[in-house]
């Protein structure tokens, strides 16, 4: 199945206005590559909590990928940061057999 017929199906589903807004940023913005959530919420002018449901939803559907890394902070210390990304068109392609 086309990644066309797969992103029809899935903008089908029903998605709340700030998840396709943040999908839509991920499309124009990131070229497919890891961006921290803090600087895809400077893109929307928005802070990261209030994009965290909106990425959750769009993991749910398919379209995007969550990664956690274990990293240094901008203080030194050892913390968790989380990225997102486009998902792969074979990920998105599988999950949509899985679906019908």
């Amino acid at each position: 199945m086309n990644s066309i017929n797969t992103l029809e199906h899935r903008l089908a589903t029903a998605m709340s206005d700030r998840a396709f807004r943040v999908f839509c940023v991920l499309v124009l913005r990131t070229n497919g590559t890891w961006r921290d959530i803090p600087a895809i919420a400077a893109e929307m002018s928005m802070r990261p909590h209030e994009i965290r449901h909106a990425l959750s939803e769009l993991c749910a559907v398919g379209l995007a990928q969550k990664e956690r890394r274990y990293e240094r902070g901008s203080t030194g210390r050892p913390t968790w940061h989380t990225y997102v990304r486009l998902a792969d068109d074979n990920t998105a392609g599988a999950t949509l057999e899985d679906v019908a």
